[in-house]
């Protein structure tokens, strides 16, 4: 008869009640026991020089290096997948160093993900003789994989310099005037989002070094007057100088869209043409194209560049330096002429308009072309509406538009009924946009079950005045909705969820049909909160913002903490809110002026704005109750 003998195993600290035990089976032979989770010949697989790691040999895995980086991943993550050939660069790197890279499919090793309190992907955490010591939080570039590893593996070990270039006061000026192209980071040290855009800064620094486009970081709370000096509200802000001229950054904030975008940058925002073929060939069908000629390079050849630059990919440039070409298209030396596309032409306009001010800056042009870009009755559509289609009032025909070949006529017949209105009525722009593109404004305006064919809306002041549909659309109906308008006869759409019955808890629940009410024409100071149901930040300060409101109503209640869902509600125009959560304060004396909070949302920092922001002779009359 065989008699098996049960060895326990005990091992310091705790174990989850659904963690893997490690065992000892004594061989029925004999032979040296085998030990699943800790030593003995545990095999672990290597997918392109990454240690695969799963519960059966975590451990073993880790316990034997005194350093070890792990990735938690999920094979359908595209962030992971991105990762994937970085990552794989970086551990054959380091695989000859001694240094080992691990990952673990996370979806396939859920408890293990769970005990290591991974909730997202990828994460990537560091071991320090078998301990979790930090998560990964630099550039997913094997570069940056590779330094951060011999950092910590090496006591004596120095990262390279920084690739960014630190700006102050003394050198602020001097660095962006002798740099033709430079970006600037202007970032706040307390601020949480400029320390997660650093590592990627830095690597995209880094790489842009072979192509000479330097990147730079100034501290905006020190140099507080260089902040001022470019309109710096928030961290970070991005800026692009080109020779000292500021430009706005519109690129992604991540390694490689920082990349990308300045790379971009660096090119030439206007085609040179050679011939007239050449420009005519390549001219936007359903756009205006922008041209300009010029003798040689000069002056305002570079006036015209930075006009580019301030509206590149907003429009076509292009410029010649021949004297043909410029003579074939009409085209007057040191002169931009912007050309409407023929779906615009019309008796009511003219089919092409000339900048030939010769000492204008590229601001004045680029104000210029931007002006003159928009047709009488354009196209609006979700690429062109931030730049050619914000200021308000503003009227959209909303129909079936279609500028193809084959439905060009039908589009034009409903915007020759738009075409004599907006002629009478340049005081206000006008615009055509496709219903189905616009679906979801159609709906924000009430209009999405009207069953016609047409509608139409108007915008003023940020608010919406939907046109009573009409089976038949014409100039006539247009014209008089018009007339209703400027006289102030029409009543604004509102968005809104429905005004709760019943205020149950401390923080005050207001709906766009209340606003008016709740916040504006109380005669007490409002905390408002703009957020979305969706948004993590919003959920992670909802117990903060209900205490702040519990305390408040004791120890201030002229004080009314509110909050709206920004996403069911149309926002009162006073109000900017671009992210969420987005608060500020209106106060009693003084309610077309809101303050925003741009501090840490905490109890501490929030009870400190109210209590700076509340009404100055409220809080007198309230110290002195107190007293």
């Amino acid at each position: 008869m065989r008699c098996y003998l049960l060895l326990l195993l005990f091992i310091g600290g705790s174990c989850g009640q659904d963690e893997a035990e490690p065992k000892i089976t004594l061989d029925p032979d004999g032979e040296i026991p085998s030990v699943e989770g800790f030593g003995g010949n545990i095999d672990v697989v290597e997918d392109d020089d990454v240690l695969v790691l799963t519960r059966d040999n975590f451990l073993h895995a880790v316990n034997e290096k005194d350093i070890i980086l792990v990735e938690f991943y999920a094979p359908w993550c595209g962030h992971c997948k991105q990762l994937a050939p970085e990552y794989a660069a970086a551990a054959k790197e380091l695989k000859e160093d001694g240094i080992r890279l691990g990952k673990v499919d996370a979806t396939k090793e859920q408890e293990l993900a769970k005990e290591f309190l991974v909730s997202g992907y990828p994460t990537i955490k560091l071991f320090k003789n078998g301990q979790p010591v930090e998560d990964y939080s630099g550039a997913r570039t094997s570069k940056a994989l590779v330094d951060y590893m011999h950092m910590h593996a090496d006591p004596n070990y120095v990262p390279p310099k920084s690739a960014v270039i630190v700006l102050t006061a003394a050198n602020f000026s001097k660095t962006i005037t002798s740099n033709d192209l430079i970006l600037v980071e202007f970032y706040a040290p307390w601020c949480r989002h400029c320390k997660a855009l650093e590592p990627e800064y830095e690597a995209a620094a880094h790489d842009l070094q072979a192509n000479n486009i330097p990147l730079a970081k100034i501290d905006g709370t020190e140099e507080k007057e260089i902040a001022d000096e470019y309109g710096v509200s928030g961290y970070p802000t991005m800026l692009v100088f080109r020779s000292g001229r500021k430009f706005d950054y519109k690129g992604k904030r991540d390694h490689s869209g920082i990349v990308e975008y300045m790379k971009e940058q660096a090119k030439l925002p206007s085609r040179e043409v050679k011939t007239a073929v050449e420009a005519q060939n390549n001219f936007a069908r359903k756009d205006a194209n922008v041209i300009a000629y010029f003798s040689e390079k000069n002056d305002m050849f570079d006036e015209y560049i930075g006009a580019a630059n301030e509206l590149r990919g907003k429009l076509s440039f292009f410029h010649t330096f021949d004297e043909a070409a410029a003579e074939h298209l009409k085209l007057k030396v040191n002169t931009v002429t912007i050309h409407m596309p023929e779906i615009y032409h019309s008796k009511y306009e003219d089919k092409s308009s000339k900048y030939t001010k010769t000492t204008g800056t590229y601001k004045e042009i680029a104000a210029f072309i931007s002006k003159k870009s928009i047709p009488l009755v354009g196209q609006r559509t979700r690429s062109n509406m931030e730049f050619k289609y914000t200021t308000q009032p503003l009227v959209v025909v909303y129909y079936d538009v279609n500028f193809s070949h084959q439905y060009v006529k039908d589009t034009q017949f409903i915007r020759n009924k738009i075409l004599p209105v907006a002629d009478k009525n340049r005081d206000i722009i006008f615009a055509i946009a496709n219903e189905e593109e616009f679906e979801e404004e159609i709906k924000s305006l009430g209009l999405e079950d009207s069953g016609e064919s047409v509608n139409v809306a108007a915008f003023v002041n940020n608010l919406k005045y939907p046109m009573e549909p009409e089976e038949d659309f014409s100039s006539d109906v247009l014209s008089e909705f018009i007339k209703k308008l400027k006289a102030g006869k029409l009543t604004p759409h509102l968005k809104s969820q429905s005004v709760p019955k019943r205020q149950d808890g401390p923080v005050r629940v207001v709906v766009a049909k209340s606003f008016e009410e709740e916040v504006m024409l109380t005669k007490k100071d409002v905390l408002i909160e703009f957020y979305a149901p969706w948004c993590g930040h919003c959920k992670n300060l909802e117990p903060v913002y209900k205490k702040l409101a519990k305390q408040l109503s004791t120890t201030n209640p002229d004080v009314v903490v509110a909050k709206m869902d920004a996403t069911a509600n149309d926002v009162h125009p006073l109000f900017k809110v671009e992210g969420f959560p987005t608060i500020y304060f209106v106060k009693a004396n003084d309610k077309d002026n809101p303050i925003p909070f741009s501090g840490d949302r905490s109890l501490k920092k929030l009870k400190e704005f109210v209590a700076q922001e509340t009404s100055s002779d409220d809080g007198e009359d309230k110290q002195r109750d107190e007293l």
